[in-house]
């Protein structure tokens, strides 16, 4: 083997003095046991030359599955080795290096991943904050503490020597080793890495041998928040952050700013920045910084970075970019001027010793192209003349956050910097061309906002990790979807619909972002006034509130780069002509612009339903007492059938994981399927519609509950009912069920 030439090829990577001892010693004891691990080559360089260690990988899995089942095959390697699993796992990890090293490659194809290996990312505190880092690495374990029943399954199916990392999500704006164009970015902190030793089975925790010599480092773009991460090889993804986590590979930063999944905001060729707008409130008479000077009106923003109690009441500031247009309210009494942002803000600005804050750090953007408003806009203008005045009061009562007044028309209070929607927009244009007699100056009215980075990157491929979907299917819907904005999940009860549409909706939006996720459910006393808009009680009266859909829509408006999604459950058993009002129009996916705007019934502020917004309603088609869906609505949603899928290799899988017997498991389909298959054929009185789903199964026995107590327990309580009310009128039949779905195993 290339001895020195391997080990400078490790410390040139970053590699301390006694980790490239370590792994070359490693590497340098493979080669001499190469004829006892049964290779045919009699050194490294010509066993990579003739199949890419593919004789010596095989010798490894070997050993592990020897060692698994109780065998001393390892000793060939590791005579008086205490910790056999671990050096198994590392001296696999360290020879795919010397294949990198040997292949002049960063590509992790060199590392010889096979497929069926898993890797684990778990989470490292309990509840988000209680850090059990330490307690884990000296206790040799990982636990989690109140698993749900997915993660309990995952944490069950953990085999000894699978290689497992903690880890930590977050999202970063600031000091990153890239350009990220000033968005936030996501990072995932590896805190540390080993591999599980033994697995008690209780879903709860496992043995890890953890390695000394690991140091935490940040990876980025490619993460998942929740505890419990499961991946494969096989998806260039999952390839890269495996060789990055577990083989020492550095991230190719470049490859995922391009990826399509962040090009757009982080790419090479990312578009610029989109304008947005501003508002400064602020006092200029009576302040020499304002009135003259590089720090006056339209020469700049200037303002601490905290409040004098301490709040961070200035953080607008971070916000503003080059290109960004600032309408200045002046003194109290109105839109006074126009400037444009020239720089970004600068965080090292000390404010000036002869105002109000003193010398304090503080926020300072350059503007420039400052134009004074002729005539002023002023204040009565739009906060006290109809139809602006109440179409104001509405926007500030209907979600909208973050405006530089109230919904008593006043100005609040500290609003220094605040951004103006494209709604807020409109009205004050609208109240200028009223005042003036034209448009006020820099106004782009369809100007989209900074889009905010996504929290924690959700793909398709994350989505199929846990739905029993075939990748088509799931692709077809996500298209559907995207092109029509509404959809409807339909198919009988137990098929996961609710679970398949929070999959599906982070798998859409690219992130697993619970603020840009709505969800109601319509029941029969469901309203205009709780879903769109209405007047609801307030101590001295009535006022005028938006509905929960209303809100949902200000706030994809001020974000119109991100996808929204907002989830109907039930949305079948309302009446929906009551319940939708002019969304029957506005809705449609053609119709999604300011131009179809629209006053709601009850107010006067143009309403529309941003492009966007993407519906799914999710619809039982079990159930008798619900009402059929009118050919209107049907002609604005796109329907998807969702069936059971108890065939499918995922729900066998998580039956297993739960400790059920293979037996059991296949009497279970078996007996279902066969259930299925005369309910579907029972067309005169139920059919497809009416299928028993998967997901009656899918919760697993608890604790200390046998399989077989489970499997009676789950068809006493579930599944008969069912039937009963299915077949309410043939009790026989239901009857005959009973003895078959119940018979001894």
């Amino acid at each position: 083997m290339k001895y020195d030439e391997f080990r400078g090829w490790l410390r040139a990577r970053g590699g301390k003095p006694n980790s490239v001892n370590t792994r070359s010693t490693a590497i340098r004891k493979i080669e001499t046991e190469m004829a006892a691990l049964g290779s045919s080559y009699t050194d490294l360089d010509a066993a990579y030359d003739n199949d890419q260690f593919a004789q010596l990988r095989q010798a490894l899995d070997d050993m592990r599955l020897d060692l698994r089942n109780g065998g001393t095959r390892y000793r060939v390697l590791f005579p008086n080795s205490n910790d056999p699993i671990n050096r198994i796992a590392n001296s696999r990890a360290w020879l795919g290096q010397y294949g990198q090293f040997r292949g002049a490659s960063n590509r992790p194809e060199h590392l010889g991943l096979l497929a069926d290996e898993r890797y684990w990312f778990v989470g490292g505190s309990f509840g988000g904050t209680d850090d059990q880092v330490p307690r884990f690495l000296a206790d040799g374990i990982w636990e989690i503490r109140t698993p749900n029943a997915h993660d309990a399954a995952a944490v069950r199916s953990m085999k000894i020597g699978d290689r497992i990392a903690i880890k930590a999500a977050f999202v970063q704006r600031h000091n990153l080793p890239f350009d990220n164009r000033d968005r936030r970015v996501s990072v995932m902190r590896v805190k540390a890495r080993g591999v599980v030793t033994a697995n008690p089975g209780d879903g709860e925790r496992v043995s890890v041998s953890w390695d000394e010599e690991f140091e935490p480092k940040d990876w980025y773009f490619y993460t998942y928040r929740p505890t419990v991460w499961e991946l494969h090889p096989g998806n260039e993804l999952a390839d890269r952050l495996i060789a990055f986590a577990f083989f020492d590979e550095p991230q190719d930063v470049a490859w995922f700013r391009n990826h399509k999944s962040w090009s757009d905001l982080f790419g090479d060729s990312a578009s610029p920045t989109a304008q947005r707008f501003w508002i400064e409130k602020t006092i200029v008479a009576g302040r020499p910084d304002r009135e003259a000077g590089e720090n006056s009106i339209g020469r700049a923003l200037w303002s601490p970075q905290r409040s004098k109690d301490g709040k961070n009441i200035y953080s607008n500031m971070l916000e503003v970019q080059p290109g960004d247009a600032v309408f200045h309210l002046t003194d109290n009494e109105g839109l006074s001027a126009i400037s444009v942002a020239a720089t970004a803000a600068d965080s090292d600005f000390t404010t000036l010793e002869e105002s109000e804050w003193g010398k304090q750090p503080g926020f300072r953007i350059e503007l420039t192209s400052y134009e004074i408003l002729e005539p002023k806009l002023p204040r009565a203008a739009f906060l006290d003349t109809e139809p602006f005045s109440t179409e104001l009061r509405e926007l500030a009562e209907s979600g909208a956050k973050g405006l530089f007044y109230n919904n008593r028309l006043g100005l609040n209070q500290g609003a220094y910097l605040t951004e103006a929607t494209p709604t807020l927009l409109t009205i004050l244009n609208r109240a200028y061309q009223a005042f003036a007699g034209r448009s006020l100056p820099h106004l782009v009215m369809d100007a989209p906002q900074e889009a905010e980075e996504v929290i924690a990157p959700y793909t398709l491929e994350d989505a199929l990790e846990v739905l029993f979907l075939e990748a088509p299917q799931a692709q077809d819907i996500l298209r559907l979807w995207a092109a029509k904005k509404n959809i409807i999940l339909q198919g009988p009860p137990g098929v996961g619909k609710s679970f398949a549409a929070q999959k599906l909706a982070f798998a859409l939006m690219g992130a697993e972002d619970r603020s840009r996720f709505g969800l109601v459910q319509f029941h029969q006393s469901y309203s205009y006034e709780d879903f769109v808009e209405g007047y609801r009680p307030t101590a001295t009266g009535f006022d005028l509130r938006a509905g929960k859909f209303v809100e949902f829509c200000r706030r994809a408006e001020a974000d119109p780069k991100q996808i929204y999604v907002f989830v109907i459950d039930e949305i079948n058993r309302g009446n929906l002509s009551k319940i939708l009002g002019e969304l029957m129009l506005l809705i449609e996916h053609d119709k999604r612009d300011p131009k179809w705007a629209m006053p709601l019934s009850s107010g006067k502020v143009p309403f529309y339903v941003p492009a966007n917004v993407h519906i799914l309603g999710l619809m039982n088609t079990a159930d008798r007492s619900l009402a059929v869906v009118d050919y209107a609505l049907r002609r604005r949603f796109a329907f998807v059938d969702i069936e059971p899928n108890l065939n499918a290799p995922k729900f066998r899988q998580l039956l297993s994981g739960y400790g059920l017997k293979e037996d059991l498991i296949g009497t279970l389909i078996s007996r279902v399927g066969m259930l299925n298959k005369e309910i579907v054929g029972d067309v005169a009185n139920l059919g497809p519609g009416f299928a028993i789903g998967h997901s009656f199964f899918c919760s697993g026995p608890m604790s200390e509950e046998e399989d077989t107590a489970w499997y009676e327990r789950v068809m006493k309580t579930e599944i008969l009912p069912l039937l009963r009310e299915y077949w309410f009128d043939a009790p026989s039949k239901v009857s005959n069920w009973e003895s078959h779905l119940l018979s001894p195993m």
